[in-house]
Order: structure tokens, then sequence, then C-alpha cells
């Protein structure tokens, strides 16, 4: 009806909207479980071994110290993904010179767009987690830094290494999960700022779930 043919802008369309609305669905369906697990381990105490309070300026380092981790691994996906973008970009118009533009456009904005995304959530991240309140929890299931949650519970995912780091003064727990998702396997890791007041607590904790790493599935770290 719109005068398009499947290499055209139609073919292009279908491409981005069932690209967004799977990425929708995936999101609110992994959000709302751990959303339900949040309350489901802070009604039963959280299930906790150890916590502490952290003062509020190393708090701050730490959270620096961890946007610049993440930052740097999204930026190397990023990176990833616009070779696959540029692929496409050069590849279809010279497929089909008449209608491979059009997948160059939507590639271009592809690229636009998680050039954005891949600056600014880092960097909200690391707002909001300065702002929250300066605690840390951790379980054999899953550790809290302020307010945000990371589980290894979840089907598909599992702890790969817990080390207690020290640099410039500052210790903080290294704990270290994957998961996997429909692009692969992903990391994450998240520092966990110690005080001097509490590292015997996040030595007992970094011991208890060390313990729980199954065999083939240790990260070694390059510290």
């Amino acid at each position: 009806m719109t005068g398009m043919n499947m290499m055209n802008g139609g073919y292009a369309m279908i491409v981005l909207c069932g690209f967004g609305v799977m990425s929708a669905v995936i999101t609110a369906l992994m959000y709302g479980a751990r959303g339900r697990r949040v309350e489901a381990l802070l009604a039963h105490g959280g299930d906790f071994i150890a916590e502490w309070q952290v003062p509020q300026s190393m708090w701050q380092e730490i959270m620096r110290k961890q946007f610049e981790e993440e930052r740097g691994y999204k930026q190397m996906l990023l990176k990833i993904v616009w070779f696959f973008c540029i692929l496409f970009a050069v590849g279809f118009p010279l497929y089909d010179p008449e209608d491979g533009w059009w997948v160059t456009v939507v590639m271009v904005v592809m690229m636009a767009i998680t050039g954005l995304l891949a600056v600014i959530m880092p960097r909200r991240r690391f707002q909001r987690l300065c702002a929250t309140d300066a605690w840390v929890r951790v379980g054999r299931k899953c550790v809290m830094l302020g307010d945000e949650l990371h589980a290894w519970t979840i089907p598909g995912s599992w702890l790969s290494a817990v080390n207690l780091c020290e640099e410039d003064g500052l210790n903080w727990l290294q704990v270290h999960y994957s998961f996997i998702t429909r692009a692969g396997i992903q990391d994450e890791t998240v520092f966990l700022p110690v005080p001097e007041s509490a590292r015997a607590m996040a030595e007992n904790a970094a011991v208890s779930l060390q313990t729980i790493i199954k065999p083939g599935q240790e990260k070694r770290w390059s510290m």
C-alpha cells in the first residue's frame, strides 16, 4: 500500500520495529523478574552474610572507578556493534545500488542511537549510585550496591570471581558474574567499597562466595 518493496523502506522499517519490540519485551521480563527477586530478598531479611556502611568520600571514589570500568566495557561493545553496522551499511548498497541505501540509513541511525546510549547510560548510573545510600550488602545469591541488585541465581547466570582488591589506599570487593543473553555471554563487574572497619567482614564474605564458584566458570583477573 505504501509502495515499499522488501529491499526498500518497508524492509528496513520491519527490521527496526521488530528489533525494538523484541528488546522491549526481553527488558520488561528481565527487570520484572529482578524486581520480584529484590522484594523477596528484602522480605526475608535479604539472606545477607555481611553488610556495612561506607563513608561518603570513599563511596564517591569507588563509584567513579566503577564508572570508568563500565564506560570502557561499553565502548568495547560499541565498537563491535558499529563494526557490523558499517559492514551492512556498505555491503547492502554494493549488493543493491538502487534500494540498499535504505539499510545504510537505518544502520547510521542505529550507530547514532547506540553511540549516544554508550555515553549516557554509564553516566546516569554513576550519578544515581552517587546519590543513593552508601550501603553494601553481600549474600551468597546476590549483592546490593546501594539500591542496585546484582544476582546470579537467574537461570543462565553464574558467579565467576570474587577478589578483595586494594589500590591507592582504597579497598573494594570485586564481584564478577556472567549471564547468557540473546547476543551471547555478557559479563558484569561490581565494585563494593570496603572501609577498613569492614575489612574482616569483606574477607569472610569473599571466602564464602568463592566456595560457590563452579569449576570451569572461574574468571582470571588481570589486575
